[in-house]
């Protein structure tokens, strides 16, 4: 096939001087090579206006300078554009009406506008791309794609103070953050279709804003590395099968609020690595899972999920972290893992039916030790289970246990060592059960422990072993055929 070529020089210019340039190309497989130069220090650079109308068209255009305009348009199927531009407060707008469209930009200054806009009703493989590679500090990148499924990239950005909104509409629509370095970016994300895809490989730097919004169903948001401090990560997802990863975080005072609405959500997070980060889960639906590890301490954590079969998971290393669990539905699971912590506080709240708690402190690790922790369990709804252990043979001290049970058939399992620890326990129902692990009598061993125990009801088993060299044990049960067993040592 033959090319024509087309090929316009904008020199540079000062204030006085003015440079307009309007081409149009018609013809199938058009390429067109533009350059444009303006001097430094200029108010007004050059003016740009170019039209491709037709399909196979290639357009490059390559800017150098200050304050220069640039506008194209690409009406077609399989046109491409290749942008380059180098200098400060330039203004580039770029159009794509057609299927499987590309356009590349390279941008390397300071305050430049660049706006793409792609559209076309492609989907299987008949899509558009728009890449952008990023180096100085704000600027501003918009990319908006509409009908039919699109990709965006962004393949390097390095610098400060960059601002990147991007816009998918459509039924295959992807968004990908190679690597973002620098510190004050603002990445704005929103996807509106079938099969929306975020994928953040690299976020280095401080200060950064991440805002991610995904409306549709077949959702996937995947986070591979945050490293800086004061960061802000926001994931909105409403519909059905969605699903949040984050590999790790790295830094300080870093926070991420992760939101699901729909079925079969689940957010799964390696490690946080750092102090002063917060964390913030909710779902709501059916089938949701949440998982989240910190190393780390001053650290807070809270999950709310709403629905239907939930499991939730948070791990802990370090002091002074804050879990929260909130779970309002049906066959729940909570596992709070507070490993080798101290001033800690973990409160996990269940209502509604065949609820499962299971807080682990220093087991069965006994070398990671934990002191001056505060626990508390509220479950409400029948068949309710709780299993809380401290330590195997000791070392945890000076721990607050407070658990409240209300309903029926509801079962209690606590091993807890250590010295100190102010434990308190109340069960309101019928057939409710307070023993040990595995089906062993509960075991609770050191000195100076102060352990209060009061079922309400009809039925109720306290079944127990105490080994304390000094303390208070009171228990109370109300009600008709309820057993106490305990055996002090």
């Amino acid at each position: 096939m033959a090319l024509s070529s087309t090929t316009v020089l904008a020199s540079s210019k000062d204030l006085s001087e003015s440079v307009h340039t309007k081409n149009k190309v018609q013809v199938v497989g058009n390429s067109m090579v533009i350059n444009q130069t303006s001097g430094t220090g200029v108010t007004w650079g050059n003016d740009l206006r170019a039209l491709q109308d037709g399909d196979l068209h290639q357009l490059e255009i390559t800017t150098t300078g200050e304050a220069n305009s640039t506008e194209t348009v690409q009406v077609g199927q399989s046109n491409l554009l290749l942008l380059t531009t180098t200098g400060n407060e330039n203004s580039q707008v770029y159009t794509q009406n057609g299927e499987m469209n590309g356009a590349l930009t390279e941008l390397t200054g300071n305050g430049n506008e660049i706006a793409v806009t792609q559209s076309g009703a492609g989907f299987l493989g008949a899509n558009n791309e728009a890449i952008n590679v990023i180096t100085g500090d704000n600027n501003e990148i918009t990319v908006e794609q509409s009908d039919g499924g699109h990709w965006a990239y962004n393949k390097d950005m390095q610098g400060n103070s960059n601002a990147v909104s991007v816009s998918q509409a459509g039924a295959w629509s992807e968004m990908h953050l190679d690597k973002v370095q620098g510190d004050a970016n603002s990445i704005d994300v929103v996807q509106d279709g079938l099969w929306n895809t975020l994928k953040v490989n690299e976020l280095i730097g401080d200060a950064n804003e991440l805002n991610v919004e995904q409306v549709g169903d077949i959702q996937v948001a995947t986070i591979g590395l945050i490293n800086g401090s004061d960061n802000d990560i926001s994931i909105d997802q409403q519909g059905g099968s969605n699903a949040v990863t984050v590999a790790a975080v790295e830094g300080n005072d870093n926070t991420l609020m992760l939101d699901q609405r729909g079925d079969d959500n689940e957010i799964v997070s390696d490690v946080f690595t750092g102090s002063d980060n917060e964390v913030a889960i909710n779902q709501q639906g059916d089938e949701n899972k949440a998982s989240a590890d910190v190393i780390g301490s001053d650290n807070d954590f809270k999950v709310t999920q709403l629905g239907n079969s939930n499991e939730s998971y948070m791990g802990a290393l370090g002091d002074n972290n804050d879990f929260t669990l909130i779970q309002l539905g049906n066959d729940n699971s909570s596992h709070i893992a507070n490993f080798n912590a101290a001033d800690s506080n973990v409160t996990v709240s269940q209502a509604g039916d065949s609820n499962t708690s299971l807080i682990q402190s220093s087991y069965p690790d006994v070398s990671l030790t934990s002191f001056n922790n505060e626990v508390m369990v509220s479950q409400m709804g029948n068949e309710n289970e709780s299993t809380v252990t401290f330590s195997s043979i000791l070392d945890s001290n000076n721990s607050n246990v407070d658990i409240a049970q209300n309903g029926d058939l509801n079962s209690l399992d606590m091993m807890i060592e250590g010295s100190g620890h102010n434990i308190d326990i109340a069960q309101t129902g019928n057939y409710n059960m307070i023993g040990g692990l595995g089906g062993d009598a509960l075991l609770v061993g050191g000195g100076d422990i102060t352990l209060s125990i009061n079922q309400m009801g009809d039925g109720n088993l306290v079944e127990g072993s105490i080994i304390s060299a000094s303390g208070n044990i009171s228990i109370t049960q109300v009600g008709d055929y309820n057993s106490a067993t305990i055996v002090q040592q």
